[in-house]
């Protein structure tokens, strides 16, 4: 069942509170429920992503980013006002959606990422499309094919998470967030035969 809060992907014009880091807009969001809005907004891509990468089945990617931002809504009052307090808060959430799905999944088979061409820009070409459902789905074979920590790791990395919060959201010590990574890309890198650019190392 949707949850009635279905995030679209759009390109959003820029907007005042761009330039307003996450503290004050959590205190804004902790004053008043309205003002949870712009939070919303800033974090809704990366964690749509995030959820698509894992679930693998777009429509369901939207349930979980919708039920994310609703329990954050919820919980929004826990967290501590300093700007590198909510991203991570944020993604231990999804983290968390993620795993309970599948652990209510009756099938465990996964689905292609036909839908994966609405993560590029608005109208690609339907040769950029077909090009970025192949890249996705094999980067998603490979990333199911990896130990579930390594996996994790990469998965937050390419939502771009910081080595920091990766390890806040997943309760490791930053040590161990590189040595995870560390491995894992070089599967990856093995198995795809080239150097992924796009996974870098966030400090």
């Amino acid at each position: 069942m949707r949850t009635g809060w279905q995030p679209a992907l759009t390109t959003m014009a820029p907007s005042p509170t761009d330039e307003v880091g996450d503290a004050e807009l959590v205190r804004r969001a902790q004053g008043h429920a309205t003002a949870f809005g712009p939070l919303y907004l800033r974090y809704r891509d990366r964690v749509l992503r995030y959820c698509l990468y894992r679930l693998g089945d777009l429509a369901e990617a939207e349930d979980a980013t919708s039920a994310v931002f609703i329990n954050a809504l919820r919980g929004i009052t826990s967290v501590h006002d300093d700007d590198t307090s909510f991203r991570p808060w944020l993604f231990r959430i999804a983290h968390n959606e993620v795993v309970d799905r599948y652990k209510r999944r009756a099938l465990r088979s996964e689905t292609a990422l036909a839908a994966a061409a609405d993560l590029v820009d608005p109208q690609p070409s339907l040769e950029e499309a077909a090009m970025t459902v192949e890249a996705v789905s094999h980067l998603r074979t490979l990333l199911d094919g990896l130990p579930p920590r390594e996996r994790a790791v990469l998965e937050l990395r390419l939502a771009d998470l910081t080595t920091a919060e990766i390890a806040a959201v997943l309760g490791m010590t930053e040590g161990s967030v590189w040595t995870a990574q560390s491995r894992g890309l070089a599967k990856v890198r093995d198995a795809m035969g080239f150097r992924i650019g796009s996974v870098r190392a966030n400090v």
